[in-house]
């Protein structure tokens, strides 16, 4: 199932993106603003993947040292 995301109005998006003086069509606008969500996305699952590695990591680091010696025979 798809997350529903309200996304940021193309109107926005294009002011933002000419600031500079550049100027973009509305499909190159909708075109960079689907990419910066995907990109968004991404980076969020890598945090969320990290933040679980590291609650294990200090899980394990935690365990008693018998704990490992059983585990490894």
């Amino acid at each position: 199932m798809e997350k529903v995301v309200e996304k940021i109005s193309l109107s926005k998006c294009k002011s933002v993106l000419e600031k500079d003086g550049s100027k973009y069509s509305n499909e190159e606008v909708l075109e960079i603003r689907e990419f910066l969500y995907k990109m968004a996305d991404l980076d969020y699952e890598v945090f969320l993947k990290q933040k679980i590695r590291d609650k294990e990591f200090e899980e394990s680091k935690q365990k008693p040292e018998d704990e490992d010696l059983k585990q490894a025979a």
